[in-house]
């Protein structure tokens, strides 16, 4: 057996670049652990490799009733045909740790990147992606409201970090986060990526609503028109991956005046005053157009006021005939804050 041992963890060190050290030592614990399973589940073993050699001694201490301790020399024979079983379970656990460390490094060097996987399973709330070498969980915090995955397809995500999960370890992803939003635009547009544009703020409600400001880098770019795509085509792909939720491209503006009347697209702003000791600012609105600048449930002017970092405060201008408190419908889907995907100005 010491031939037979010592070759078998020389093919172990150079196939699985495991320090041979490391595998002597796992070999003895293993060998130790399986002497005592099968022939002595009350002794105490202690294993000894040679890796020179091969040769393995051991040493078994018997605890006898009057508290004295017997050790009893072990010969190699003893562990002749444990040694194969010991050896198997040392490489299927290494193999497994290995599989775990890769993973692990996998996630870090592509976190917070995008990543397309095929949905397994739904359990207990928590979605399980197939991501290939490894398993994407989606936590319900994770998870777009109301949208519903279904076996069997594809869904892109967004790569958080990766974790240790009993003997597993496990990539958790999003489709929930800004940062989702912000990589589906770097697919999607090429000046982002190239960073022509750059993309200065995102607020999300997930499954409603996000606002997204952009600045050129480059003189004459036009960010929004960018963003949006020859005929639209490209906010369009961007919706479509978001099953519909609303997604408005507003330029970003240094002047807080100006930025606050983009924020509120598609509604039009009549005029904007900052009382910056209060972090307010006072927006007027036509009459016509104060439901669409507030939003279904307030939601157009909260993640304006998130985006900017405003107190936004709005009142409709006085208007005879329509008179201030007319409701407009929240804007359709597809619509872009300040610009149609078509390139020119929103009707509403």
């Amino acid at each position: 057996m010491s031939t037979d041992l010592q070759t078998a963890l020389q093919a172990l060190n150079r196939q699985f670049d495991i320090p041979l050290d490391v595998l002597v030592r796992a070999l003895e614990e293993g060998l130790a652990s399986a002497y005592r399973r099968v022939f002595d589940p009350e002794g105490e073993v202690d294993v000894t490799i040679d890796p020179d050699s091969g040769a393995v001694s051991g040493r078994l201490r018997t605890r006898r009733p009057d508290g004295s301790v017997e050790v009893t020399e072990l010969p190699e024979d003893a562990f002749r045909r444990l040694a194969p079983q010991a050896a198997r379970y040392l490489v299927l656990g290494r193999l497994r740790e290995l599989e775990r460390e890769q993973v692990m490094r996998d996630a870090s060097e592509h976190q917070g990147e995008l990543a397309i996987g095929t949905v397994d399973r739904n359990a207990g709330g928590v979605v399980h992606i197939d991501l290939g070498k490894a398993e994407g969980l989606l936590a319900p915090e994770d998870q777009v409201p109301g949208e519903s995955l279904v076996p069997g397809r594809p869904v892109t995500v967004v790569i958080l970090d990766a974790r240790r999960s009993g003997t597993q370890a496990v990539v958790r992803v999003s489709r929930s986060t800004r940062l989702f939003v912000e990589r589906l635009l770097e697919r999607e547009v090429p000046e982002i990526r190239s960073h022509a544009v750059e993309v200065k703020a995102i607020v999300r409600e997930a499954g409603l609503r996000s606002k997204v400001a952009v600045a050129a880098t480059e003189p004459g770019l036009d960010p929004v028109g960018a963003c949006i795509g020859p005929r639209g085509v490209r906010h369009r792909a961007i919706l479509a991956e978001l099953g519909g939720e609303h997604v408005d491209i507003v330029e970003w503006f240094d002047d807080a005046t100006q930025f606050v009347a983009r924020a509120l697209g598609p509604a039009q702003v009549t005029s904007v005053e900052l009382e910056p000791a209060a972090g307010t600012a006072h927006v007027h609105v036509p009459a016509g157009q104060l439901s669409l600048a507030i939003g279904r449930d307030g939601q157009n002017a909260r993640l304006a006021a998130k985006l900017t970092g405003w107190r936004i405060d709005i009142k409709a201008d006085e208007d005879p005939e329509q008179g201030e408190g007319q409701q407009d419908s929240s804007p359709p889907g597809g619509e872009v804050a300040g610009r149609s995907p078509d390139g020119g100005d929103d009707a509403e």
